[in-house]
């Protein structure tokens, strides 16, 4: 009796251990998650600020052309 006591002691603590690393390992990929987030944010931004001047640059071209 005693030995099947023990026995699932120690399942329970291996349990609880797994358990524990298993949010760590949550909590890191929600970090790594939202340092991609951010970086799609600001090359959305980038992306928009480079279209933006294209259509700038190419109006700028077509006056200089009708010149």
């Amino acid at each position: 009796m005693k030995s099947i006591v023990k026995l699932l002691l120690i399942f329970f603590i291996v349990g609880f251990v797994s358990c524990k690393d298993t949010k760590k390992e949550e909590e890191e990929t929600e970090a790594v998650l939202e340092q991609i987030e951010a970086i799609e944010t600001e090359v959305n931004a980038v992306s928009d600020e480079v279209k933006t001047k294209t259509v700038e640059l190419e109006d700028a071209l077509k006056e200089l052309d009708s010149i």
